[in-house]
């Protein structure tokens, strides 16, 4: 119940915006956590983060991230700033002994503009009709928590095409197998997030 009480209860849709989520741990207690948060009228926040390791140290050090998290979204001024300072903060938490893997995104949905930062995650994907390829939003830094200072930190930005999807997932999702031991990976969750979206696109 204390872990659920940290993921949105509530998501900020609107006519124009269709935001769902699921969450399912594999354990009874995980470090997985995902967040929206509405910054202004015209921009969201919109979050994923997997802490290494299960159990209750990880859904502790994931609680401490969330606060974190919803503290520095307000104090700082770029999304670089953001990342930087909560690097920082898990540093000095857990000495190198644990990181997070985060991809944190601040979306314009009157520009269409989506600035973003992936640090060591999974690449979220936008899928559009418009488009045969995804965009893998794949660019940013490292892992949070893993080096005092992180080496580089690049924020991105991409044009979100009209009525496209955009997935967010944790390896959680793409480690799953079947009965015949194959893995569902990227190539599979693309087709078919694709098919499922977009029937008559192929």
């Amino acid at each position: 119940k204390m872990q659920n009480m940290l993921i949105p209860q509530s998501l900020p849709n609107d006519p124009a915006l269709n935001i769902s989520a699921i969450y399912i741990p594999h354990f009874n207690i995980g470090g997985d956590y995902y967040d929206v948060v509405r910054i202004n009228e015209n921009e969201i926040l919109g979050c994923i983060a997997d802490v290494s390791g299960k159990g209750i140290s990880a859904a502790l050090l994931m609680a401490n991230f969330q606060a974190l998290l919803r503290l520095l979204s307000k104090e700082t001024k770029s999304l670089t700033q953001l990342v930087e300072k909560l690097n920082e903060s898990v540093t000095e938490i857990t000495q190198g002994e644990r990181f997070i893997t985060f991809f944190v995104a601040r979306y314009n949905q009157k520009t269409r503009k989506l600035r973003y930062i992936n640090s060591g995650h999974p690449p979220p994907l936008i899928i559009s009709d418009s488009s045969n390829e995804p965009i893998r939003l794949k660019e940013g830094s490292t892992i949070i928590g893993a080096f005092d200072k992180l080496p580089k930190i690049e924020e991105k930005s991409v044009t979100v095409p009209p009525n496209a999807l955009m997935v967010m997932y944790t390896d959680g999702l793409t480690d799953l197998t079947n009965e015949k031991g194959a893995f569902f990976d990227e190539e599979l969750l693309t087709n078919f997030l694709t098919e499922q979206t977009y029937p008559d696109s192929k």
